[in-house]
This record gives C-alpha cells, structure tokens and sequence, in this order.
C-alpha cells in the first residue's frame, strides 16, 4: 500500500523550488517576450490605479466638503442665535419701565418699534404675570394667536431651536425683564429664506451645497433640500442619511436617489440637527480611452529604453560618469566596480576616495550650516530640529536626535530628523542604554555604541549609535547623535558629532543666560510670583483675546486685611514671610492655567481665562477661606495670622469696556473693605443683599479707572 505520510513534510520544499524557478524562467525569456510583459502589466495599471484613486479621492474631498461646509452654517446658526439673545437682552431692559409702570401703550410700542428693526418674519413679545403680548413688523399680534401661544409658553430654558405652530420651525432667544417675572423673547423662522441665506454662504457653482433641518429622520423646515431635491416638510430622509450622526467628524458618503453625496449632520440642541449635503464629482471618462493609449505609447518607449540602457549601457555609463565627475567636485556619484579585475580594483579605490572626500566636505558645510541655524532669529527647538536635519543628511545615518534635560528655566524636550524618537528625555537619560551612557560620559567626545534590544533604543530599532553629551563644564544639558540600524561609523562621523554637540551646547546655554535674565525681569523676588509690569501686559493680552473670540474673563483684585499691624507688630521681616506664605496659598487655590501676580504691597491679582461671575466668586470665596485657615509660625510660641478681603469682576457680565474690568474689581475691593473685611464683594450682581456668609454682592457706583 502506498503511503502519503511524507507528503506535508515535502510541500515547502517543493514550493521554495517553484518560487527559485520563478526568476530563472524569467532570465530565459527573451528581450521581445519580457517587453510585452512589460507593457501589458502597465497597460493594466494605468487603466485601473488612476480610475479607482481619482474616485477615492473625490469621495474624500466631498466628506471633507460637507465636514466644512456644515461646520460653517453650525456657526452661523450659532453666531445668529447669539445675536439674538444680545438683541432679547437690549430689549428687556427697556421693557422694564413700562411693564413695572403698567403701561400697555408704551409696552406696545416699544415692541413695535424693536420689531421693526429686524426682518419683518421675525416674532417678539414678552410674557409673564403682568403682561402677554407680541409684535410681528409693524402690527401687534394678539395674545391669543397660536403662534405666539407655542413661542411663549413656558419660556424658561426654551432658548434655541423650537418648534411653533402648524409644524413651524424658529431660532428662540429669551432674556428676564429685570426687577420682573416677565421673560422678552425674540423668534426668527427658520424657513426656507433662512436656509437660502445659509444656503448662499456655502454653496458656489462648483459645489452647489444644500441645507436641510431635521428631527431624528423627518424634514422639519420648509426649504431643506439634499443635492437636487427640494423637500416638504414631513418628508422622511433615507436610512442612510439618518444614519450620520449628529457629531464633528461624522461626515460620510451615503446614497441620495441613485446619487453619492457627501453629508454632514450638525446637532442643534432640542433634538433638531442640521444636514449639509455636497455631490460627489464624477470621474470624466471622456478623456480616458485618449489617455491611456497615449500612456501606454509613453510607457512602452520608456521601458525600452529603460531595458537597454540596463542590460548594455548603464554600467559603462555609470563608471564613465563617476570618474569624469570626481576633477568637478562632484561627490555625489558613486564609481561603480563593474568587472572582478584590473579595472573593478581601480574603480574600488576611485570610490573609496569619493566617499572619504564627500564625508569630509558634507561635515563641514554641516558644520557652517548648524551655526547658521543656531544663530538665526528663531526658536530654539526649530534650530535644533534644524540642525538634526543637517546632521542626519551629511552623514548618511538613518536618524539624527538631541535631547535636552529639563532645567530651572527649560522644560526637557527631542528634537529629531529621519526616524521619530518618542522617547520621554528625563527616563532615557537615566537608563543603562547608549544615551544614559553618554550623558554619564566625563570627557566631551563622542562614543560609538551598541543599543541592546531590551533597551529603549534597541526597542526603537536602533543598533549602532553615535552619541556625545552636550556638556558645558561639569553640567550636562543632554545628547546628541546618530543612529543606523546597520553599518558602523566612520571617524569623520565621531568628529562632525563632538564638534556639533560643542556648538549645540553653546545655543542651549544662551538660551538659558537668555531666559534666566527674562524670567528675572518679569517675577517678583519676594512671592516668586509674577510682577506688576507682566501682570498689566498679560492681562491686556487677556482682555483682547476675550474680547475676540466672545469668551469670559474674570478678575480677582486681593488685599491682606490690617496688613500694617504685621508689620507693626512682628516687624517687617515676619510681614515678608506672611506675603509669601500667602503667595504659595494663592498659587495653590487656583488653576495652573490661571495667573496669580502681586500688585503691589499686600495687593493681589489673579486673571482667569475663560471664567464667568459665578466660578469666579467660588475661586474667589475659596482663596479667602484657605487665608483665613493660613497660620505663620514666627517662635516656638507665636504665630501670624492674616484675612483677606477679595473684590472680583467679570467680562463681560460687568462691563463690555475690557479697559474698566480692573477699576470695577477695584471698586469690588473697596466695597469689601468697608463691607467689614474677610469677605468676597463681586460687581455686577442684580441682588445687593448681604450674603448670610462672607460672601456679599455689591451694586453701586464704581470709581473711576484713574
């Protein structure tokens, strides 16, 4: 009987023979059978790589299109509703005296008037126990009419998109008439003007965009349209379009009628989301059958030549070239050794020259290269990778890197060029592989040394490494060097290392001289905290940038209550120690992200980005709290003890000047002060009632900014 138990054991031998068999077949075959190959292999891929990468990238342009576009009207929506509430808030302010004088006439009127100042579509009105009536243009709507029956019922929270009467879509904007119950509102429908105005935006004759308002699956807007089709309201949408979620990012090419569109949904609170969609643009195959036969014309002569210039010409060319070109200077062609005789050894040596000769004059224009990099006008990362770059090209190495350890003024960072080093600089350094050797290395030379595979370096890829320390007398700011993962160095390598580590030490070191004189120019030496001249530069860089992007900002102005008697009582230098030991308090009853300066004698300041009234009274409450709580031992039988008094502002609650933002924090302070002291007055608050706590609201006039 015969048997097959052998059979596995001889298949991959048999399948490395057929694979061998593979190139020997195709040296047998000749010149006129390997060009048809040739040319049908590329006739192929012309005709399909082109075709599926034009598609592929034109749905990708839509999604990106339609990701734009809806971003776009997102924020146009929102920057609408903004205005808005801006207008909703003008407007209540004026209602007050008439509603709380009972004055139907002057109520009316003042509607009227506020209405005909926006589109005449638009809806305001104002509700509440002492009044319900709206005004539409010039004409005053009854109270009673659906519509201004579904816009002001139950107004508290309703700011947004909502839905009116008879499947009506609106922008809602509400504001509380101070000192009332009463709520103003203004409502802008969101119909198909409102969507061709968006519409006109975003779309042009090359992306003709369309907009669509939806609720879950269900057109809720009258105007929508996706691509070419307008639609009613009601009207549901495909399944996969519904299926875009309301997120950034979520854009997506989905079927609409036969058509692929790129689509993007935008949520709008309450439900309702908005769609954007883009058409895909169709790959043109007029032209195509024109092209591909030109490119296989095209591509047959060249592989032609190509197959000539390999088999018969090139390698005499090569030789020919390289040597002719070493009396011009030209370094940079390598001398091929074409035949294992007389003239292959003469072209060895021509190449070895050209090699020591090309590495000698790439290290020195690196070299002049890297001091101009160092001494330019730029950051001093930028120059570092800049100078990774001109290492890791003049030598060849498979990547350049430095790393610079953290100082008193410098935070650690890599720099590299070629392959990436995501290493964390302060751990590498003190590890046992190369750059742990190298920044423990007493002389200033560079070493040449293996990575071991279970090191940092090793599991990065690397195996040779060329590293010198950047040391500058007995400290060491980090390493710089090379990498290859085969092959060694050359001593030309080692010397272009150690005399770039020289000069990048030199940069680093001032830039620290650099940094060192600038962060004593801008921190005060008692606190250790911020001065008076960065503070007023920062928080004019603060209120401008508020002011820009319609952000928040609040600010704190502290002062140590009866700070004099410390002095008076302790001495002055008990009273240095309580200003700093509050200072440390201070810093740490805030966010980083927050900036603490002292303003002067016992006077504080904190600035907070992105901070509205209400955060800023807990901060405020908190740091006064945490002073309270503060004790200063002076002997082993006394100690100070300090309050503080806190006065706070916020942008733009209390003011839409950003240039009185400090007078009225200033005037907050001056209120708690003679509020009692130990306590947080905030401006800007409609109740002016003392606060069972310390904490207390003021409203009253203000001091002058002078």
């Amino acid at each position: 009987m015969r048997s097959f138990s052998s059979t596995p054991a001889t298949t991959p031998w048999r399948r490395s023979a057929r694979l061998r068999r593979i190139p020997l077949a195709w040296s047998r075959l000749g010149f006129s059978v390997k060009l048809a190959a040739i040319i049908a292999v590329a006739g192929v891929l012309i005709a399909i790589i082109p075709l599926s990468l034009a598609s592929r990238d034109n749905r990708i342009q839509s999604t990106l299109r339609a990701a734009d576009k809806a971003g776009i009207v997102a924020n146009l929506i929102a920057g609408q509703q903004a205005s808005l509430g801006s207008f909703a808030q003008g407007m209540s302010e004026e209602l007050a005296a008439p509603l709380s004088a009972a004055d139907d006439t002057t109520l009316k009127a003042t509607l009227v008037r506020y209405s005909q100042v926006n589109s005449a579509s638009d809806v305001v009105g104002v509700t509440g126990p002492l009044a319900a009536v709206a005004a539409r243009g010039a004409s005053v709507v009854a109270a009673n009419d659906p519509l201004v029956v579904a816009l002001s019922g139950d107004l508290g929270g309703r700011a947004g998109v909502v839905e009116g009467s008879a499947h009506t879509l609106w922008l809602l904007a509400v504001a509380t008439v101070a000192g009332t119950h009463e709520r103003a509102f203004i409502a802008r429908p969101v119909d198909g003007a409102f969507l061709r105005a968006l519409d006109g935006t975003i779309a042009t004759t090359a992306d003709p965009a369309r907009i669509a308002v939806l609720r879950g699956d269900t057109i809720v807007a009258a105007g929508s349209a996706i691509l070419d089709q307008s639609l009613a309201i009601g009207t549901g949408v495909s399944v996969a379009v519904s299926a875009v979620p309301a997120a950034d990012g979520s854009a997506a090419v989905v079927d609409v009628g036969g058509r692929e569109a790129g689509v993007d949904v935008r949520s709008l609170g309450s439900g309702f989301a908005v769609l954007v969609s883009t058409p895909v643009s169709e790959v043109s195959t007029l032209w195509q059958p024109l092209v591909i036969l030109l490119g296989l014309i095209v591509v047959a002569m060249a592989l032609i030549v190509l197959v000539v210039q390999t088999d018969l010409q090139r390698p005499l060319r090569r030789l020919d070239r390289a040597v002719a070109a070493l009396p011009r200077e030209e370094y940079d062609i390598p001398v091929p050794r074409v035949a294992n005789d007389e003239i292959g050894r003469l072209a060895s040596s021509f190449e070895e020259m050209r090699r020591q000769l090309r590495a000698t004059i790439r290290a020195t224009r690196a070299r002049a290269a890297i001091a101009t990099e160092l001494n330019s006008p730029q950051q001093l990362p930028a120059a570092l990778r800049e100078v990774c770059t001109q290492l890791q090209a003049s030598s060849d190495a498979d990547s350049a890197f430095i790393v610079v350890e953290a100082s008193d003024v410098m935070e650690s960072f890599v720099v590299s060029a070629g392959s990436r080093l995501d290493v964390d600089a302060a751990a590498v350094l003190r590890e046992e592989g190369p750059l742990g050797t190298a920044h423990r290395h007493r002389g200033p030379d560079a070493l040449v040394l293996g990575a071991a595979p279970q090191s940092t370096e090793g599991r990065a890829g690397w195996r040779d490494v060329c590293v010198a320390p950047l040391r500058m007398g007995s400290d060491v700011l980090g390493v710089l060097g090379l990498t290859r993962a085969d092959g060694g160095f050359t001593a030309g390598d080692v010397s272009l290392v150690s005399t770039s580590a020289e000069q990048v030490t030199l940069a680093l070191e001032r830039q620290r001289f650099i940094a060192l004189v600038q962060r004593q120019a801008s921190i005060d030496d008692l606190t250790g905290l911020h001065n008076h001249r960065f503070l007023i530069d920062h928080l004019g860089r603060q209120v401008a940038l508020a002011e820009r992007l319609n952000t928040p900002l609040a600010l704190l102005v502290i002062d140590l209550d009866q700070f004099k008697r410390v002095n008076d009582t302790f001495g002055h230098p008990v009273g240095d120690s309580v200003l700093s030991a509050f200072a440390s308090t201070l810093t740490k009853s805030i966010r980083r992200a927050d900036l603490a300066a002292r303003y002067g004698g016992e006077e504080f300041i904190v600035i907070m980005a992105n901070t509205n009234a209400v955060d800023a009274r807990r901060v405020a409450e908190k740091i006064r709290a945490a002073a309270e709580a503060m004790t200063v031992p002076i002997d082993a039988d006394r100690s100070a003890s300090i309050t503080v008094s806190v006065g706070g502002a916020a942008y733009p609650e209390d003011t839409v000047s950003p240039a009185e933002l400090l007078a009225i924090a200033d005037s907050a302070l001056y209120d708690a002060k003679h509020g009692g002291r130990n306590r947080v007055c905030m401006a800007g608050d409609d109740d002016a009632l003392e606060a069972p706590s310390n904490v207390t609201s003021v409203v009253r006039p203000r001091r002058s900014a002078k």
